[in-house]
């Protein structure tokens, strides 16, 4: 460790300002003090220090000289100078005597037979026995030593601490990794994570734009009063742009941009404006590069769970328009009941993946009709017991269908029992109030409405108000009355009725090639 301390620049300079303020060194003085009686006591912390440098240290300490014709002051500094040089080259104790026959000396401060500067006293009323020098260099080389050993130790602590909150970090970004594969919510924790380990004011995280040759602002947290506009960032400008394009941290008093690197540079993670209006430090800078390492573990699963999310959503879409080929009757809008199905789930509360599920049952609910006779679907007269045996088959039948996409698993209960009472008497299994999940008492709901206002073989289509009244009426029996109860409520909602009627009143050619944006 103390190699490392001696290849550092500032090394002698904060071991000289540890000295002048060390406790023991006052003691010393005071007790070598009272034995010679010094007028002055003085540190050059310097090894080699030239002849000027050295006047002006005694002339700023001594008041004699300040007061003492130039001669005078000429020929002390040239004996002080001359027995610094002795005491550089013996490492000892060195004496000289002073103008009016007053006596000196000078102590070299010494730590492995490097010198790193002097201690001395001048104008000392009498003569001093080699005894008590030779205690008082011992003194000496004991305070030293312990103030070395506390700078070390102090810059032990300083090359510990970052890689502690380092170890740290990668704990608490596997635990962002682990709570979130949304985007949206993964970056500006990440942020916020930042700005707490650094104690910064400002954060920003840009992703690359490969084909636009910039970056773009994805999450910024700013805690400083006045805000700054979000904005692009050519790659190559500024401190983030030269940390991507170079693949390394820049980092300067005020800034730290720290590169997002996996295969590529995937992006950077920009610091601003310390707390403490102090620089950014090397270590700060350490900190930032093992929280990047994990972050971009973090982003990248984020983006890779984003692209598997797209090739489930164009499979669903295809499978849906499959479905909607394949139906025998008139077009319903199916957009707008999605959009009614997922206002009901956050009016009860569902988290963003038990929306997700039911976003996805909305357009799948049905799939089992693929294999149910189009003679049977288009039937305007009541159905067989055989007929409608097949019928009760379709919640299954589209679950075997699906349950090879395994980012569907979570939408199997949903179709499955979609059919289902909440009196018990639904198909396929009998269930009944809570045992039935409440994404299939949700469907349910939908399910029924959608089929009652879209024109069907053997029924008369129902208006919107007239079927709005049968979900009540079923209320208790057919559906949940707390689901019953939340969609009357978002069915007042006036811009769901808009968008309702608008696609109703569609021709059916143009409203099948609705695009569902989802």
């Amino acid at each position: 460790m103390f190699e490392e301390s001696k290849k550092d620049s500032n090394y002698p300079r904060e071991l000289f300002e540890r000295l002048k303020n060390s406790v023991s060194l006052k003691k010393e003085e005071e007790c070598f003090g009272y034995c010679i009686k010094p007028n002055m006591w003085w540190l050059i912390d310097r090894p080699n220090p030239k002849l000027h440098e050295l006047n002006k240290i005694i002339c700023q300490t001594c008041p004699y000289l300040k007061k003492a014709a130039a001669k005078k002051r000429s020929k002390c500094f040239k004996q002080v100078f001359n027995a610094l040089k002795k005491a550089a080259q013996s490492k000892a104790l060195t004496r000289f005597e002073c103008i009016q026959g007053l006596h000196g000396f000078i102590y070299p401060i010494l730590y492995n037979a490097k010198l790193y500067g002097y201690i001395g006293a001048c104008y000392v009323k009498k003569d001093i026995s080699p005894q008590l020098l030779n205690i008082f260099s011992a003194f000496t080389d004991t305070v030293v030593k312990e103030v070395q050993k506390e700078l070390e130790l102090s810059k032990l602590y300083e090359t510990v601490r970052p890689r502690a909150i380092a170890l740290s970090t990668v704990h608490t970004v596997y635990r962002l990794i682990s709570s979130t594969l949304d985007l949206n919510e993964l970056l500006p924790r990440i942020a916020r994570l930042s700005l707490q380990i650094i104690r910064a004011n400002r954060c920003s995280i840009k992703l690359v734009d490969a084909k636009r040759k910039t970056l773009l602002p994805k999450a910024t947290v700013d805690l400083r009063e006045k805000k700054v506009r979000l904005k692009r960032v050519r790659i190559g400008r500024w401190a983030p742009g030269k940390a991507v394009k170079y693949g390394r941290p820049i980092r300067g008093e005020n800034y730290l941009a720290t590169p997002l690197i996996d295969e590529d540079v995937i992006g950077v993670i920009t610091l601003y404006d310390k707390v403490d209006y102090k620089p950014f430090t090397p270590f700060d800078q350490e900190i930032m590069s093992t929280l990047a390492e994990q972050a971009v573990i973090a982003i990248k699963n984020a983006q890779l769970y984003k692209e598997q999310e797209r090739l489930t959503i164009g499979a669903i879409k295809s499978l849906s328009t499959i479905l909607d080929t394949r139906t025998p009757w008139p077009y319903v809008p199916r957009a707008s009941f999605l959009k009614i199905a997922l206002a009901v789930g956050q009016e009860m509360r569902m988290d963003s993946n038990e929306l997700k599920s039911l976003e996805y049952a909305s357009l799948l609910h049905d799939a089992g009709q693929i294999v149910v006779p189009d003679e049977v679907l288009s039937k305007p007269t009541k159905l067989t017991g055989k007929e409608y045996e097949m019928v009760k088959e379709h919640p299954m039948r589209g679950v075997e269908i699906l349950k090879h996409i395994r980012a569907l698993k979570s939408v199997m209960p949903i179709i499955m029992h979609h059919h289902e009472k909440y009196d018990g008497s639904g198909y396929p299994k009998g269930l009944k109030k809570e045992q039935i999940p409440l994404g299939a008492r949700i469907m349910a709901v939908i399910g029924a409405f959608e089929a009652m206002i879209g024109k069907r073989p053997y029924r008369i289509q129902k208006t919107i108000d007239e079927a709005l009244e049968e979900i009540k009426k079923n209320s208790g029996t057919q559906f949940d009355p707390n689901v019953v109860d939340i969609f009357l409520k978002v069915m007042e909602r006036k811009d769901i009725r808009t968008m309702l009627e608008r696609e109703l009143h569609q021709p059916h050619a143009a409203a099948g090639r609705i695009v569902l944006k989802i």
